[in-house]
């Protein structure tokens, strides 16, 4: 049985916590769109918008006239994102309304910017997402997609990590890639995703792909002073206390045995897990914990073929 709609809503809202707001230096972004000559965007759609953070955040780097519509299944974001839009003065820019990624009820090229956030991980089968994103842009307009390698992330090392033997990494390492194959098998989408995209939106007909990779890593070292560091050890310590590891037990565990893993297996991998992050969390308390905090995150820009694309 796979999870149910509302589990997967519940691990979505793990993931809009304030640490959300440091994914990304807003300076970079403003290289991005300057690179992008995205000076003459006015009409723009953020699907999957969940509350809101990736379209709020590039209004910020956008024409001050541009207007922004947000589209998510669910309900409850599309309400939490209009109240923080205007909690933000962001009110009148950024509408929000029901909608699905997969069937957009938008009439073809539309809009002068289409983008995304850590979407098409979720997606079973992205390339229709894709499809349908290209359907509204119109010619020339711009496809703005931000999608991570998240296993990556399993490959940092840090003041904890780095005494292992390569038998404890690599016995990390095979749980996690389990997990996430099985929550491809599972029809949830690939936590890696971010590594095809360009390859996928070349067969769909786009032009001037380019690929950049964010220069925003999440660093740990004493004395931790930093906001953003206060902020992700609040994050980190709330999610230690209850053994949230990146998904709930169940989760991970549906995933894992979808990948390939044994059942007398899961166990042993989860409570490694938890203690690993008990211990990041004690020594984060005698400060002796730091790392780079490095990621792999994707922003993939296209053009729609037109009659300037060649």
């Amino acid at each position: 049985m796979s999870l149910k709609s509302d589990e997967q809503k519940a691990h979505s809202a793990e993931y809009f916590g304030e640490y959300r707001d440091y994914w990304w230096n807003r300076d970079f972004l403003d290289l991005m769109a300057q690179r992008l000559r995205l000076g003459h965007v006015r009409n723009v759609l953020d699907v999957g918008c969940g509350i809101g953070h990736w379209g709020q955040l590039l209004a910020s780097v956008l024409d001050k006239d541009s207007l922004i519509t947000g589209v998510d299944l669910e309900s409850d974001w599309i309400t939490k994102a209009r109240e923080r839009a205007k909690s933000i003065g962001l009110g009148e820019r950024c509408r929000y309304e029901l909608g699905d990624v997969t069937k957009l009820k938008f009439e073809e090229n539309q809009f002068d910017l289409v983008t995304c956030q850590t979407v098409l991980i979720h997606m079973k089968e992205p390339m229709v997402a894709l499809r349908e994103m290209l359907r509204v842009l119109r010619p020339e307009g711009v496809l703005f997609i931000a999608e991570p390698n998240n296993f990556a992330s399993h490959t940092v090392m840090s003041s904890l990590t780095e005494g292992w033997s390569v038998d404890e990494v690599i016995e990390r390492l095979k749980f996690n890639l389990t997990v996430e194959r099985g929550k491809q098998a599972l029809g949830l989408g690939f936590n890696s995703v971010g590594d095809l995209i360009p390859g996928y939106l070349n067969e769909l007909g786009a032009v001037e792909i380019d690929v950049f990779i964010s220069d925003k890593a999440t660093p740990f070292f004493p004395p931790y002073a930093s906001q953003e560091q206060q902020v992700n050890i609040r994050q980190a310590r709330e999610w230690a206390s209850r053994g949230f590891i990146g998904w709930s037990r169940q989760e991970l565990r549906e995933y894992f045995l979808a990948g390939g893993g044994e059942e007398k297996e899961f166990d042993h991998y989860f409570d490694i897990c938890v203690q690993d992050s008990k211990e990041m969390i004690s020594a984060i308390e005698k400060q002796t914990y730091h790392s780079a905090g490095g990621a792999l995150t994707y922003l993939i820009a296209a053009r729609k073929r037109g009659s300037k694309a060649t």
